[in-house]
């Protein structure tokens, strides 16, 4: 019996990327309902992407152990492994990363139709037969969208995300530890480049008021485990104050963001899941356009530094956090207030 031809979907990275896809395979099941379609992710963001209805089978992409390959024969072996795996009955693969490892994987796939970005860096545009022109000042997913347009397959804003039922017991279980009943303020002071990270100053005085003006109860600190000791450091001896990172994997993360009141966060992945679970959102932007890299269709919902300047990039390690701290404190909190505000007004009507 033969396979049915099948749709690979690559997007491996990075976790906001990935959130920021979901409207891709949402309109590609509705484009092609009949046809299974398969997800290439990192490892580590399975949980992205594995219990949205559209995606039949996630692909985990080995990027940390394929770390410096050509030093190390394991990694080669696993590399080799990976790329030969990708091989499949597939009528299309979509490149939306548009980098040498994605335009690898296009080509290792043997799809029929190998779709992607003609600007694509690094050479991956080598990897396709259906290489489409798509404006580069567009936001990250209308992007992405017009890669499908551009390919003939009607797009669809779908950016919903779903928690993976299986963490549903260890949230509810931490959530009742460390929370109670509580309603809760999530904060995302973290972030992997210090021009992007608004101060920890900063987040202590929002912290500070948040609390006195009692428009939160509990505040949940999110962030990677390896950010542990520094959200630990933030939070101080608050009892109102949870640190959550390292206490359950991305979708206990997930679920905290899906149930929180408000999200306040950096230009990071847990804006972008905040989208997807329509979840009221302040963003802060210091070297990066909201309009390119923010929250999809939130541009309002996000606070821009008055140092901006599109002339600054966000991998210059001697800007600092110039530019992040220049957005006030009393400007954040009142952004924060109007949401909460907002939200308890919805609640009761």
């Amino acid at each position: 019996m033969t396979e049915q031809p099948r749709i690979l979907l690559i997007r491996p990275s990075a976790l906001g990327d990935v959130f920021r896809s979901v409207p891709l395979v949402a309109s590609l099941s509705r484009a092609f309902p009949e046809t299974p379609i398969d997800w290439v992710v990192q490892e580590e963001f399975s949980d992205a992407i594995r219990a949205h209805p559209a995606v039949s089978r996630v692909i985990g992409f080995p990027r940390r152990r394929l770390q410096h390959w050509w030093r190390s024969p394991p990694a080669m072996a696993t590399g080799w492994r990976f790329f030969r795996g990708l091989r499949g009955n597939y009528a299309v693969a979509i490149d939306a990363q548009g980098l040498a490892r994605s335009g690898l994987m296009a080509f290792a796939s043997g799809a029929d139709r190998r779709i992607g970005f003609a600007d694509a860096a690094e050479g991956a545009w080598l990897g396709y037969n259906a290489r489409i022109p798509v404006a580069a000042d567009l936001s990250a997913v209308d992007r992405m969208l017009g890669l499908l347009e551009g390919a003939g397959i009607e797009p669809i804003a779908d950016s919903r995300l779903r928690v993976p039922e299986d963490a549903e017991a260890g949230w509810s279980a931490w959530r009742s530890a460390s929370l109670g009943t509580a309603g809760f303020v999530a904060l995302a002071p973290t972030s992997r480049w210090t021009s992007k990270e608004w101060p920890a100053d900063h987040w202590c005085r929002l912290v500070e008021g948040l609390l006195r003006e009692r428009l939160a109860e509990r505040i949940v600190l999110l962030g990677a485990p390896s950010e542990t000791a520094i959200l630990r450091e933030l939070a101080g001896d608050r009892d109102e104050v949870v640190v959550m990172a390292g206490a359950g994997p991305l979708a206990m993360s997930m679920a905290a963001v899906r149930d929180a009141t408000l999200l306040v966060a950096n230009d990071s992945a847990m804006l972008h899941a905040a989208v997807g679970f329509d979840v009221p959102l302040v963003g802060l932007f210091g070297p990066t356009d909201p309009a390119i890299s923010g929250p999809y269709g939130r541009v309002s919902d996000c606070i821009a530094s008055p140092l901006a300047d599109p002339a600054i990039h966000y991998r210059d390690r001697g800007i600092g956090d110039r530019l992040m701290r220049a957005i006030p404190v009393d400007e954040v909190l009142g952004a924060c207030r109007e949401r909460l505000v907002a939200g308890q007004s919805e609640s009761r009507t």
